[in-house]
């Protein structure tokens, strides 16, 4: 009947809530229909609307919990505690048991605990603000295929492996999340670890055209960095690019590696899901 709500604050490890107020019960977690948003072009003298662009907004998870307080000074402490813990000044994230592989990264929003009429219980939905609109997994790409067989039902997982860290030029890799990963318009999290031995490179995606060329040679000990749209060798920033990124669309990406030899390529991001 009950669950486990799981919380996380940034750089610290998770913990569980009724651990932590063995009186607070999970019985729900849930999270809102995707907020979807077109932008909308009206020609003058042409019928109907041109689709431009289309955008996901914030959502609301909603954790709905039950309070079994022994009396009502009891359920005061409990009421401050769980406050205490779950207002913050940055997001916090929230798993539960009920989809362990799929976490929410959310600010609480104002809500009122009151006990159930002549009681010392209460039933209460803990509304949360989902200011992404999506759900996470709780691995990045490039903990896969060694851990595969923790990525549970419902995350698109395909029956062939997965893997994400390559030696050649030529290769692909699978988003199996429900939107591309874009980390120049969403702001999307993927970082690319690149070495090899050339005088410069280009990483291209064939199948949606993104690229990068890198025109700073790269030794045996190199390491290349693009995390998002900034590109590191070494950890330094001064490197010569063309301002070049890459997006993963939904599905099979074909890329290919050019101008390097002792190719080693890492993508790492985590998968997104409404």
């Amino acid at each position: 009947m009950y669950g486990k709500l799981y919380l996380m604050y940034p750089g610290q490890k998770e913990f569980d809530l009724n651990v932590r107020l063995p009186s607070v019960r999970l019985l729900d977690l849930k999270s809102a229909a995707p907020a979807i948003t077109g932008n909308w072009l009206v020609i003058p003298g042409s019928d109907g609307q041109r689709l431009q662009s289309t955008t996901f907004g914030a959502t609301t998870v909603t954790a709905s919990v039950f309070i079994n307080a022994k009396n009502m000074a009891d359920f005061r402490i409990i009421k401050r505690q769980l406050q205490s813990l779950l207002y913050n000044r940055t997001l916090i994230r929230l798993r539960s048991s009920f989809e362990p592989d799929k976490v929410y990264w959310v600010q609480a929003n104002p809500t009122e605990i009151t006990p159930i009429q002549a009681s010392s219980q209460s039933l209460v939905d803990l509304v949360f603000t989902n200011p992404s609109g999506m759900a996470q997994s709780t691995m990045r790409s490039d903990q896969l295929p060694a851990q595969i067989d923790q990525m549970g039902f419902g995350l698109n997982v395909p029956i062939n492996d997965l893997n994400y860290h390559f030696n050649s030029s030529a290769f692909h890799v699978e988003n199996i999340s429900d939107v591309t990963i874009d980390p120049y318009v969403q702001h999307h999290d993927l970082k690319i670890t690149i070495k090899g031995i050339g005088a410069s490179f280009t990483l291209k995606n064939e199948t949606n055209g993104t690229s990068i060329n890198v025109k700073t040679s790269m030794k045996s000990d190199d390491t290349f960095v693009i995390n998002g749209v900034m590109s590191y060798l070494n950890g330094k920033t001064d490197v010569e690019t063309d301002y070049g990124y890459i997006k993963l669309d939904k599905g099979i990406n074909q890329l290919q590696l050019s101008g390097l030899t002792n190719i080693d390529i890492v993508f790492s991001f985590p998968f997104l899901y409404f």
